[in-house]
């Protein structure tokens, strides 16, 4: 912990020394306050300062007290405008500010207005792709095709973004994701994370933002980054809300239905959400394997059906201008019954007379709950300085129940030969704890912001293996097992954020993670590997300078950042995915380290060319070892080396007034490194993704989306070649009864051509060709209609749950 307090006080004293060599050198504000003709303050409104062209410098809401101000970087001419529903629009005459200037206006006096007017607001146009210096925003709300879709299908949606067969995320070509809800890290992982994503709805998903390169405030956790999903909670001064309901028809169906509301009366705001959903998946597999003498066929399709409910509710209150406190709670119960049914022809090359078939049957019904509970408290010091305090619980269970039948045929007469009958009973519990606060002060010339948090996640894991014999289940106490794992991380960080000299910026941070876990097995078979801790401190830098030149900028940055083994791949028991199919877990998997190099360039405020390179040691990847002559166990094991040199272009555009495109292109130049007991991978593959968005005003007051996209080949399991795949989206959206009722149509994969996916592998004696299938051509139809005063004020409140992220670039 010394070593901790050490780095936080050397950059402490960085900070100052930058205070006292930056000269005279200050941000540029206007700041004020709105009153009425009675001379009462106006709380609440809408400040939007613009430049003299009319595009977006800054906004701000007025306090309480009917007081604003604006800080940034810019100089130069431009203008604000206040708007209120209840006032007429208040817009200033030009301003000149030189770089540096603190102008405080006089009293804005706006007088009431003369006409009922419907809602007002002041936003610049938003498009569905915002490209920032540090991040990238797709903006659901503004994606017609994206209604229908659950959270894990959304991501797929998302410029540089793909899912791959075993619902990983990958960003820019690299894997090893960490997803934030609300700003908030989800600690689970693998199948879990994909459940909870799937139980999300798009409707109910404002934005995501794709961060590749975080700052030092965030965890060091995710090798790509950081994918921020935030949800809808707009608080108001009044009472509103919405209902909404979604419907797609693939093969199989998938409906949600949901309401929300919303109320705000002075110092407090309350809103809710339930949502109910109804999915069901479908996917496939058709492969052929060649491993130690023997072919195998196999032929599978499998049936998920997912239903349950996502609840949250939020609370926030004001206890006076500069103390506010903000409780959450949410919840997702999730019940599923899957079905994999597969078909494997046994050719025995040498003796063709011994050939049999394989009949089995994956059976699995699970329910499995996630609750959270997080309290935030921020306490607005004054006009410099702010201290923000976090402290969350949360929960996951899920008890699986898994029968699985295997019937070996003779594959000349179809003769039974024998039965291998199992059942599984996994069960998991995962409780996570953490608290953290955060301390930001804004100097005359730079600012500082400095943390600390903690956390906690304890898992315990049952396994129990029964096998069945004559319709009888008995425990086979060797292949059950009991896992435990603890893992806790304590942090702190520091980041200085200063103007070097006119337009170049610096920010420089360092977090230290200290990491102590431990994983512990309990089982009747002696392993020589039943309790392995861990115990190791981590600094991770971040630095980065960014130039800007009129309209155009670039920036240069430099990071490291870790990623932590899942608790599923540390169970070092055998769990079956079929009589041939082996998953077996690996207890000394250790944490990769990567290290990231970024350079971006932006010209006339549109066109963004950013290049990326990255360096990971100790990827995870799952390796396939043969078992016997026909079995095969799937291992996560530590590659040695990968690396990602990539390319990142977006464009938007204007074809018509009314029609906008914007366009994106991702390269990567990926290689893969390893040697292990049965195999060594070489791999070096060039990926690509190109996608085109456009939003289309159409006669009649129609709004439409089109996407069109294409990925290139890409590396599946650090091993495995999935083949390249294409095709075109659609949404449709129309307004009725004043706005209230919204009608939405959409189409996703309509030509049927990204729903197949070749995949082949050849590596440590095994061959491998095959198709993967998936239900992604469908059809859906949306409604949402919204109840409750429509015209009344903005509550503005920065989320308590959410780190504070200012969007809006100077």
């Amino acid at each position: 912990m010394r070593q901790y307090f050490s780095a936080l006080i050397t950059l402490c004293f960085l900070s100052l020394s930058i205070h006292s060599t930056l000269g005279q050198m200050q941000s540029t504000s206007i700041s004020g306050s709105l009153i009425n003709d009675a001379g009462a303050p106006i709380p609440y409104s809408t400040i939007a300062w613009f430049k003299a062209d009319s595009s977006l410098i800054k906004g701000a809401i007025s306090d309480n007290a009917g007081d604003f101000s604006l800080v940034s970087d810019f100089s130069g001419t431009s203008y604000i405008v206040v708007q209120n529903i209840e006032f007429q629009t208040y817009t200033s005459p030009f301003l000149e500010l030189e770089a540096g200037e603190q102008l405080v206006v006089a009293p804005i006096s706006l007088s009431a207005s003369t006409e009922a007017l419907s809602e007002v607001v002041v936003s610049a146009k938003r498009q569905m792709v915002e490209v920032l210096p540090d991040r990238m925003v797709f903006n659901v709300s503004s994606s017609i095709n994206a209604s229908g879709n659950n959270g894990l299908e959304l991501l797929s949606k998302a410029p540089g973004v793909v899912i791959d067969p075993d619902n990983n995320v990958i960003l820019q070509g690299k894997s090893g994701v960490r997803i934030f809800i609300n700003g908030r890290p989800s600690r689970l992982s693998g199948a879990d994370l994909a459940t909870l994503l799937e139980s999300m709805q798009s409707d109910n998903i404002e934005l995501i933002e794709l961060i590749t390169n975080p700052s030092a405030k965030y965890e060091a956790e995710g090798n790509a980054g950081i994918i921020n999903i935030k949800l809808k909670n707009n608080v108001n001064l009044g009472y509103n809300g919405s209902i909404i309901s979604s419907y797609s028809k693939g093969d199989s169906p998938r409906l949600s239905n949901g309401i929300s509301f919303n109320y705000g009366k002075n110092k407090l705001g309350i809103t809710a959400n339930v949502t109910r959903f109804d999915n069901v998946f479908e996917e496939g597999f058709e492969d052929l394997k060649q491993q130690s003498g023997f072919g195998l066929s196999l032929k599978s399709i499998e049936k998920q059906n997912r239903n349950g409910y996502n609840v949250s509710t939020s609370l926030t209150y004001d206890l006076s201008d500069k103390h506010s406190f903000n409780l959450a709670v949410g919840g997702v119960v999730t019940n599923a019954d899957d079905k994999l049914i597969s078909n494997t022809y046994i050719a025995n090359n040498a003796n063709p007379e011994e050939d049999q078939i394989l009949a089995s049957q994956t059976l699995t019904n699970y329910l499995s709950n996630n609750y959270n509970y997080n309290l935030n408290y921020i306490w607005a010091i004054n006009k410099k300085s702010s201290l923000t305090a976090d402290v969350s619980y949360g929960s996951f269970n899920k008890d699986n129940r898994i029968e699985q039948p295997n019937t070996y045929f003779d594959a000349t007469d179809n003769s039974p030969i024998r039965e291998v009958n199992n059942t599984f009973d996994p069960y998991t519990a995962i409780d996570l704890y953490s608290a953290k606060v955060d301390y930001e002060y804004n100097f005359e010339r730079f600012s500082l912001s400095t943390g600390a948090k903690y956390y906690q996640v304890i898992t315990e894991n049952e396994f129990v293996v029964s096998e069945v014999v004559g319709g009888v289940e008995s425990i086979n106490s060797e292949k059950s097992n009991v896992f435990n794992y603890t893992e806790e991380v304590a942090a702190i960080y520091a980041i200085v954020n200063a103007e070097l000299v006119k337009d170049l910026k610096l920010s420089a941070g360092l977090r230290i993670e200290n990491t102590n876990s431990l994983g512990v097995l309990e089982s009747t078979q002696q392993t020589a590997n039943d309790r392995v801790p861990r115990n190791y401190i981590n600094y991770f830098p971040n630095i980065s300078l960014a130039y800007k030149m009129g309209r155009s900028a670039f920036s240069i940055g430099y990071g490291n950042r870790i990623a932590r083994p899942n608790y599923q791949d540390l169970n070092p028991f055998e769990a079956k995915t079929s009589e041939l199919v082996i998953w077996k877990g690996n207890p000394f998997l250790n944490p990769n380290f990567i290290t990231n190099y970024q350079f971006t360039y932006s010209w006339n405020d549109a066109l963004v060319i950013s290049n990326t390179y990255s360096i990971t040691e100790g990827y995870f990847a799952r390796i396939l070892e043969i078992v016997d002559e026909t079995s095969t166990f799937i291992v996560p094991q530590n590659m040695r080396k990968t690396t990602t040199n990539g390319l990142s272009i977006s464009y938007p555009f204007q074809i018509a007034k009314w029609w906008d495109v914007s366009a994106f292109f991702v390269y990567n130049r990926s290689t893969f490194e390893g040697e292990f007991d049965n195999a060594t991978i070489d791999i070096t593959t060039d990926i690509f993704n190109v996608r085109m968005q456009s939003s289309i005003t159409l006669p009649w007051d129609i709004a439409m989306s089109l996407s069109a996209y294409y990925s290139s080949p890409y590396i599946w399991r650090g091993s495995i070649e999935l083949a390249s795949y294409y095709g075109i989206e659609y949404g449709l959206r129309k307004d009725f009864f004043d706005n209230k009722l919204q009608v939405r149509l959409t189409g996703a994969d309509i030509f049927n051509t990204s729903s197949d996916f070749g995949y082949e592998g050849d590596y440590g004696g095994i061959q491998i060709l095959g198709v993967y299938s998936a239900d992604n051509q469908r059809f859906g139809f949306g409604l949402t209609y919204k109840f409750g005063n429509n015209t009344i004020k903005n509550r503005s409140r920065k989320g308590g749950l959410e780190d504070q992220l200012d969007r809006i670039s100077n």
